[in-house]
């Protein structure tokens, strides 16, 4: 699982989403490269939380951070004071939308070069950047982005050819295809996770292909409180809180994961689903085109419910029409095992560390 560059040493200021699996989520690329893994810890007892009452009631990070707590700006003080007895060849924050600020605004005191992953759309990042932390984007060495579109957007910020698109990763040893059960003429599509989805779309779609009586099994994967939005649909299959290995089943037996999305740089379930051959029926929107292509998978225009219930009708008469694109689908996942994400992100690392310009240190991406 791991490519580690030797002659580099890297420290990862990583974290962990509750929702993502044992095997998914971001910080699985630390240890692909093999870097020192710093995380957010939670304090505990009374003087701790005393500490979070009085940092909370002062800071004003929650308008321009995503999930930014008194553990993380820890984190960050932790990194700033050892970083003066030991400084790694280059620190990379997994998590820039959520994770860093001191390391922004006391820059100097930092004595490597810092990379950053930025996660969510440009538009959501503006305010912090243009008012909050205006100019301190250009102190960061090399700003990597999950989806290409977002490159030019961020550049604004950082600065040019220091913003590169290095595409997130997943493990294809823990995430591929299995034995399929033989299945009747009925459809299995499948429903995975909450984040920036389009609620509207899918409860449309399940809704019609009830209505019309269609051949079709939806079954839900999400947290409880987003089960609202099924409410009433006699069609779907609940599953909440269910483990890595029942998921993995799931995307194995689907026919295919229909997930439509109101925005979105790279998705886990998109590539969890690919990995496991399943082809993804989504949302032409932000970084999606980058991991699902026409031979994998099948994307509509934001907020349509038409083409996509035309596709299930076909569907419907036709299941070969999803088999043949499974094989593709896995094809398409191995080029995003975290190996080969792991090795990108190692030339990234060399650039920086070189003091040359990381996206002139980007191979073509096959």
């Amino acid at each position: 699982m791991e490519c580690r560059d030797r002659g580099v040493q890297v420290t990862c200021l990583a974290k962990r989403w509750s929702h993502h699996t044992t095997s998914g989520g971001y910080d699985r690329l630390a240890i692909a490269v093999g870097a020192n893994i710093i995380k957010r810890e939670s304090p505990k007892g009374t003087l701790s939380w005393v500490a979070q009452k009085v940092w909370r009631k002062y800071t004003r990070t929650s308008s321009y951070l995503i999930d930014y707590q008194f553990g993380d700006w820890l984190a960050e003080i932790g990194i700033l004071t050892t970083n003066f007895l030991r400084s790694p060849d280059v620190l990379h924050v997994l998590y820039g939308d959520e994770q860093l600020d001191l390391l922004l605004r006391w820059r100097g005191l930092l004595r490597c070069p810092l990379v950053v992953s930025f996660h969510v759309p440009a538009d959501r990042a503006s305010h912090r950047f243009e008012v909050v932390h205006a100019g301190l984007g250009k102190k960061i060495d090399a700003a990597i982005v999950l989806a290409r579109n977002e490159i030019t957007r961020f550049e604004k910020w950082i600065g040019a050819d220091k913003v590169v698109w290095v595409p997130h990763g997943i493990d294809t040893d823990r995430f591929r295809p299995g034995n399929r059960t033989p299945g009747d003429h009925r459809i299995r599509l499948l429903f995975v996770g909450d984040h920036m989805r389009d609620w509207n779309v899918i409860h449309r779609v399940i809704d019609e292909a009830h209505y019309f009586d269609l051949p079709v099994d939806f079954h839900v994967v999400t947290r409880d409180h987003f089960l609202f939005h099924f409410t009433g649909c006699s069609n779907v299959t609940y599953h909440s809180g269910i483990s890595e290995a029942a998921l993995i089943e799931l995307y194995q037996q689907s026919d295919a994961l229909l997930v439509p999305l109101i925005n979105a740089t790279a998705n886990n379930a998109v590539l969890e689903s690919l990995a496991c051959g399943t082809p993804v029926i989504s949302t032409l929107v932000g970084g999606i085109p980058d991991y699902v292509t026409n031979k994998c998978g099948w994307l509509f225009p934001k907020g349509e419910v038409d083409p996509i219930m035309s596709l299930i009708r076909q569907l419907s008469v036709n299941k070969a029409v999803t088999e043949s694109r499974r094989s593709e689908a896995r094809l398409q996942a191995l080029r995003f095992d975290w190996r080969e994400v792991a090795k990108r992100m190692s030339a990234v690392y060399s650039a920086v560390a070189s003091g040359r310009s990381p996206m002139k240190a980007m191979s073509p991406f096959d």
